[in-house]
């Protein structure tokens, strides 16, 4: 794994939890602030939302690591990080599965569906799929396995209807119903709702992808209230069917769903109340907010990295280069050990004339290194009586080792060497290779 990938990846999804509430509190606000839009122009509102949550911890940073770290507000071992990231990855692949069972299952249902012709319905009803046929197509069909209408769309749109839809409801209530789901798919939500839901998989941690998930589908429900109405026209007969449909839906449920019911009275209560509300408004009524709150949003999304971090997490140890065992633990002295030659030079001596018929032999000095007999060095001197110029030279050494940290570290040593120019030749290469 990439060093500090965990770290990072653990710290934006984290951070982002309060910037997406910061968001979605935002947006909130903003609607009840301007509470004339439509239910459509709401629905895309909140969708755009999401998708700016979803896109905070993808964000760009703008500031390096030093400045960012100092607004840190918790700092956890680096450990939890891959510890988080972990358990993140697990549950994704837990959830996908679920998800992909439940995709699974409900084309299975699809496909034992039986077609309802189309003179089975009502002439309104028919009329209706006729108009709407004419830019998508779509079937209708009928399943004992479902308690309440529903809308599967994709590439093959169908319209599935409960065996007790077609022999319990009236024919204005049928013709209510299948207005209501033939606007799902008009809507495009079978594709909005997949990808919510695979957003909210994502981020199944996050209380604002929550929140925000749960107005959206009141907002789609109600969106295709307000298209419904458009059509027929007639409020309290529509309500009087969203009743009707609740009651049967709600008895074959049983008492096991007990929680869920309560959550879709809660639901259907808000829906009637819009749609017996006399200031309702058009199902595309102010749609001019949505280009505002989509800048607002991208906005938001490109300041959020500069926000404050709650959480950091420590960088962990870096990984030590592939050297050989034996490296690794060698001591500075073992990698390249320094070797110390005790020499001593004779110092210039003034130039003498020479005498006629008198040999003057030479001078021999020698230093020798008495450490270890096989690492001995001779340097030896000959001064003869006609000495010539010295000569001064720089030798450097460098030694390498290994830190704790896994680094290699270099110290450079420079030797000042003073040779004479006759000698040069004869003892440079020796004390070199012993100096390193």
């Amino acid at each position: 794994m990439i060093h500090g990938l965990p770290e990072m990846i653990a710290a934006r999804v984290l951070n982002s939890i309060p910037v997406g509430l910061g968001i979605a509190a935002l947006i909130w606000f903003g609607l009840k602030a301007f509470h004339k839009q439509g239910s459509g122009v709401r629905f895309a509102i909140w969708f755009l939302t999401l998708l700016g949550i979803a896109a905070v911890p993808f964000a760009p940073s703008l500031q390096n690591s030093s400045s960012v770290s100092l607004h840190t507000g918790l700092t956890l071992p680096a450990r939890w990080a891959a510890a988080i990231v972990g358990v993140w990855g697990a549950s994704l692949v837990l959830i996908a599965v679920r998800f992909g069972f439940g995709i699974w299952n409900l084309w299975k249902i699809k496909r034992d569906a039986s077609a309802v012709e189309i003179s089975e319905l009502p002439s309104e009803a028919q009329s209706a799929l006729a108009e709407f046929r004419a830019d998508r197509q779509v079937r209708v069909s009928r399943s004992t396995r479902l308690r309440v209408p529903a809308a599967i769309g994709f590439w093959k749109p169908t319209v599935l209807l409960p065996d007790w839809a077609l022999t319990e409801l009236s024919d204005q209530d049928l013709t209510a119903v299948l207005l209501h789901e033939l606007a799902h798919l008009r809507r495009r939500d079978d594709w909005t709702n997949l990808a919510g839901k695979m957003l909210g998989a994502m981020f199944f941690f996050h209380p604002a992808v929550w929140f925000v998930q749960r107005r959206l589908e009141l907002e789609r429900e109600m969106a295709c209230d307000e298209l419904v109405l458009a059509k027929t026209g007639n409020r309290h007969a529509y309500a009087e069917c969203l009743v009707s449909l609740a009651e049967r839906s709600f008895a074959r449920r049983g008492v096991a769903m007990a929680q869920a019911i309560i959550g879709h009275a809660e639901s259907t209560a808000i829906r009637l109340t819009r749609i017996l509300s006399p200031g309702q408004a058009r199902p595309h009524s102010h749609a001019g907010a949505v280009p505002f709150a989509s800048g607002v949003l991208a906005l938001c999304v490109f300041l959020a990295p500069g926000a404050p971090k709650v959480i950091a997490f420590e960088h962990a140890a870096p990984v030590r280069p592939a050297v050989a065992p034996q490296l690794a633990k060698a001591t500075p002295d073992e990698l390249l050990p320094a070797t110390k030659i005790d020499a001593s030079f004779l110092p210039d001596r003034k130039k003498t004339p020479a005498v006629k018929g008198h040999t003057t032999s030479s001078k021999s000095v020698v230093a020798r290194k008495t450490q270890k007999p096989a690492s001995a060095v001779l340097a030896r001197e000959t001064v003869p009586e006609t000495a010539s110029a010295s000569r001064t030279q720089y030798v450097l050494v460098m030694q390498t080792q290994v830190d704790g940290n896994g680094e290699l570290r270099t110290k450079f040593c420079v030797w000042k060497l003073t040779l004479r120019e006759a000698d040069n030749q004869a003892i440079r290469a020796q004390i070199v290779m012993s100096s390193l």
